[in-house]
């Protein structure tokens, strides 16, 4: 297991929403975990965790523009999420 590294309060608010829709808290603390492999994240987790990035962060996030591979660990979640929200407040 790797221990989570110290993270901003924008990494640890997406891992807190992560955790809320996986129901698992190992999100929070192995951020090298299989999401997909594990079976905490589903097709309806996915859309639900897309609602609550959109709902917090204001980022617009279309399913059919995710990439499954760039969500398949916790760490590259919150690096994908971080690189859309970096891309809008350069768009803004």
């Amino acid at each position: 297991m790797t221990s989570s590294p110290s993270i901003g309060p924008t990494a640890t608010r997406i891992l807190e929403l992560l955790r809320e829709v996986t129901g698992d808290g190992e999100v929070m603390t192995d951020l090298d975990v299989g999401l997909f492999d594990s079976a905490l994240l589903d097709s309806l987790g996915v859309v639900t965790l897309i609602v609550a990035l959109e709902g917090e962060f204001g980022l617009t996030i279309a399913p059919s523009e995710l990439d499954r591979d760039a969500w398949a660990t916790p760490r590259l979640l919150v690096a994908d999420v971080q690189a859309r929200l970096a891309a809008a407040e350069g768009a803004a």
